[in-house]
């Protein structure tokens, strides 16, 4: 019975409205403490990210190391925009059997829009080109550029190029790049060749590069495809250089 009314006289401690206000900003002051830590503690985490060297290896998907260096996105090295121009201007003039080379196969060709053929090297070196004029390239190279007689074995011709000019940067990602060139075209009725000249103004651009590896099984034309578009570059307009243009 003691201990019964003992229990009934504890009474709870009593909070009096002039405490609230210092509890209140204890209570700040130790939330304020928390959060300063937790900030520093994530300042310190993102100091140590900023600070590691960054990655320079890369294995891909198919096996393969690869050697980076940091980049922005849809930089490009100048050498790499030149090789990817010399490389569709190379395949897309040369065709048929060259005077000197070992007897071959003639080239039956692809046939495109409007029912002409174009070389098979043209058709693969097209997958540089941009997507909105790449069928009307196409086309005109089929209609207009290559003779009938490459596909008879009778006319060939070769593109040797002479300069191609460092990249001129055009904005974010767009490049434009002058070729000269020399076309040598060959024929039974003149073995030596004719000389014709090839200077183009190209406007150029990064695209994203093939993201799944190439398969095992792929076709040779699928290949060179794909070894084209590892680059990231592809162009979007061609237009003729102007004597003058050359002059300056």
């Amino acid at each position: 019975m003691e201990l019964f009314k003992l229990t009934r006289k504890t009474k709870l401690p009593q909070v009096r409205s002039s405490d609230i206000l210092p509890l209140a900003f204890a209570g700040l002051a130790i939330g304020a403490f928390l959060l300063s830590v937790a900030f520093l503690w994530l300042a310190a985490s993102l100091a140590r990210v900023a600070n590691q060297e960054p990655p320079t290896l890369v294995q891909q998907v198919d096996g393969r190391t690869l050697t980076v260096r940091p980049a922005d996105y849809r930089y490009r090295e100048p050498e790499v925009i030149r090789q990817a121009v010399s490389d569709w201007a190379v395949m897309t003039f040369t065709w048929g059997q060259l005077p000197g080379e070992n007897q071959k196969s003639i080239d039956e060709g692809v046939k495109v829009t409007g029912g002409d053929l174009v070389s098979t090297a043209a058709w693969e070196a097209s997958f540089l080109l941009a997507p909105d004029f790449r069928d009307a390239f196409l086309e005109t190279l089929a209609a207009e550029v290559i003779p009938p007689g490459v596909f008879e074995g009778k006319v060939s011709a070769v593109l040797i190029p002479q300069h191609i000019s460092p990249p001129q940067a055009l904005g974010e990602g767009r490049w434009q790049v002058d070729l000269v060139a020399t076309r040598i075209l060959f024929a039974a009725s003149n073995p030596s060749g004719t000389t014709v000249s090839f200077n183009r103004r190209l406007t150029v651009r990064a695209v994203d590069p093939p993201s799944n590896p190439l398969r095992n099984d792929a076709s040779e034309e699928q290949t060179v495809a794909y070894r084209l578009l590892e680059s990231g570059i592809q162009i979007e307009a061609i237009r003729p250089i102007q004597p003058e243009e050359l002059a300056e």
